[in-house]
């Protein structure tokens, strides 16, 4: 069955969410379903897309209501909405992707990362895949990628869109900016799961990763380390690489 709480008006009210996980259904203004999400916390998902104003999902700014529901299993409820929606309309919501396999699945204009130099600023180039992704980082404006960065977006829609979580952490704990931030996103996006062997010097997958945070500073930060283990398949050598550096509140 749907969702049956009330409807709310999307807006600042939003905030006030439950910080529980759930599943949420976004309506234009003529009261049509456009979304259907699941998050695991329903207060910490309206903020970010207030935050952004769904900046890199354009189709679901038309939303302007919204209904929610908690749940335990967010990911299922969903599902479950959605099929109920395609049978009734033989379709699914137009800003949803109608796949859950998201790394077979044909990715639509609603799913691109669309870039911007500032909210309400676009640049009127977009990506659909990781290498048309790697093409725009290397020709737009550096302003864009550092506006991006700061805000996490890079490493939001690699992580739900492109499902490469890896990835994703490596582009999130880049803390460069001008240039060196357009280098260091190409290279983790060209070598993010490699290292070369200190011995034999063969290319490496990684084993695993991990985080480790240092002792605070008298600023009151910490710098957190995103580590990768090795273990050469070659001369059988392990080793360790730091992929990231990330300051931290202590």
């Amino acid at each position: 069955m749907p969702i049956s709480s009330r409807t709310y008006f999307w807006g600042e009210k939003a905030k006030n969410a439950p910080e529980e996980p759930g599943v949420y259904a976004l309506y234009d203004k003529d009261n049509v379903l456009i979304f259907v999400g699941a998050s695991s916390n329903l207060r910490e998902e309206f903020l970010n897309s207030l935050r952004t104003g769904f900046t890199n999902t354009p189709c679901k700014s038309s939303a302007k209501f919204y209904k929610r529901e908690t749940t335990p299993n967010p990911e299922e409820r969903k599902k479950e909405l959605l099929e109920e929606f395609k049978q009734k309309h033989g379709q699914y919501p137009k800003c949803h992707v109608p796949s859950t396999n998201m790394e077979t699945a044909t990715i639509m204009p609603t799913q691109s990362f669309y870039f911007y130099m500032d909210i309400g600023k676009p640049l009127n180039e977009a990506a659909s895949d990781l290498d048309e992704f790697k093409a725009k980082v290397s020709k737009i404006p550096v302003s864009s990628l550092e506006f991006h960065q700061e805000r996490g977006d890079f490493a939001r829609w690699i992580n739900t869109v492109i499902k490469r979580h890896e990835l994703a952490e490596l582009i999130k704990g880049i803390s460069k900016s001008g240039e060196d931030l357009r280098e260091k996103i190409l290279n983790s996006i060209n070598f993010p799961e490699k290292a070369e062997c200190p011995r034999c010097g063969d290319k490496v997958n990684q084993v695993k990763t991990w985080k480790m945070a240092g002792k605070p500073s008298k600023a009151g930060q910490r710098l957190q380390l995103t580590i990768g283990f090795y273990k050469c398949s070659n001369c059988n050598k392990a080793f360790r690489q730091v992929l990231s550096k990330k300051k931290i509140p202590a």
